[in-house]
């Protein structure tokens, strides 16, 4: 009974101040979005006790412990797609990064981890490079770790 009267009470506050701020608007262009902002603080004064009543509602459903299989099946593959679009996006970065070294970039191994709340986590980046082009590996490891922001480890095909 208390929730009734103190929906009443914000209602009728509502209206009450509603009613002052359409008489202090000027006539005019104003007008009209005068008209549609006091029309909406209504609406959201008549509304705001549903915002407290639909947790207790909900709290008397009962919520399913375990996921429905097909949903598993669509998360993980849901899950498997990320996981492929950012290794080819890597991987893309990685070869082009090289043909701008003027390096000739053979394999690109991305090393990925993904948690039980869908986050992707990249460990390490393996880029296999053609030996005769690059005197040494470790300058090209570190422009890509700098280029990727990941650990990357770079190896010669000749090695």
């Amino acid at each position: 009974m208390s929730g009734v009267k103190e929906w009443a009470t914000i209602i009728c506050l509502a209206a009450l101040s509603a009613a002052m701020l359409q008489s202090l608007v000027p006539n005019g262009s104003m007008e009209r979005m005068a008209k549609f902002v006091i029309g909406a603080f209504i609406i959201c004064a008549l509304i705001s006790p549903l915002s407290k009543a639909v947790p207790q509602m909900r709290a008397g459903l009962e919520m399913r412990d375990q996921p429905v299989p097909e949903n598993q099946r669509l998360n993980s593959a849901v899950d498997r797609q990320y996981e492929d679009a950012a290794r080819q996006s890597i991987i893309g970065l990685v070869h082009s990064e090289c043909k701008g070294m003027g390096i000739n970039c053979k394999n690109v191994q991305v090393m990925m981890d993904t948690d039980e709340n869908g986050r992707i986590s990249i460990n390490k980046v393996m880029v296999t490079i053609h030996g005769a082009a690059v005197p040494g590996c470790a300058g090209v490891s570190a422009a890509l770790e700098k280029t990727l922001g990941i650990q990357t480890e770079v190896v010669s095909d000749e090695d």
